[in-house]
């Protein structure tokens, strides 16, 4: 399974989530996130990286393309209300990888991932919360992503995830990657290098 480190905000903590074997590394533009990073500081330490990131973006469709240019992005995640429609617009201008975000209460929910089958690439499972969008902590339900499955799309698993579950999600989701924020922080934004190495260690990486 891959990992993506989500919320970097420091070249020290991104050169480490490489240095492990990290599949993706995320980079979040939008303002009020607690880990969210200006486009020219990303674009400082994405211009020292190999593994490709990915830029997570909340009802910012205008802005996207032109911040994905100047920060280096090979990816955009959309956590917001971005509809199908947005997406296929975003593949006029942008030719790296589109992640969309869904945060399903319930399986009716999930019906909604249908309608961006052959528009993105990969669809991302989080917990949602009462005015946030994703980044809570808490632990998705596993058993709606087992049954997100259905829909073709690869999946994310993201939501509550640590060098403690991991394998765990693994064997019960087996989704393409997991996405980490909280799981490997010491605070918003800054990377726990005992976390980090913990978390690859549990997959037998480190």
């Amino acid at each position: 399974m891959r990992v993506k480190i989500c919320g970097l905000t420091r070249a020290e903590d991104a050169q480490r989530a490489q240095e492990l074997g990290a599949w993706a590394l995320g980079f979040i533009f939008y303002p009020k996130s607690k880990r969210y990073i200006a486009p020219e500081a990303a674009a400082g330490i994405i211009a020292g990286l190999k593994t490709q990131a990915v830029g997570v973006f909340v009802n910012q469709m205008f802005a996207a393309p032109s911040i994905a240019q100047q920060a280096g992005l090979k990816g955009i995640q959309l956590h917001g209300d971005e509809t199908p429609e947005d997406c296929e617009r975003l593949r006029e201008d942008f030719d790296g990888i589109i992640i969309k975000a869904f945060r399903p209460l319930s399986e009716n929910d999930l019906n909604a991932i249908g309608d961006y089958r052959n528009i993105v690439d990969y669809a991302l499972l989080d917990s949602g919360a009462r005015g946030q969008y994703g980044g809570t902590g808490e632990t998705f339900d596993w058993g709606l992503a087992k049954k997100a499955a259905r829909f073709g799309l690869p999946l994310i698993l993201a939501g509550g995830i640590s060098a403690e579950n991991i394998r765990t999600a693994e064997a019960e989701v087996n989704p393409f990657a997991a996405d980490l924020s909280s799981g490997v922080e010491s605070e918003p934004g800054i990377k726990d290098k005992a976390k980090l190495d913990a978390l690859f260690g549990a997959l037998g990486r480190s």
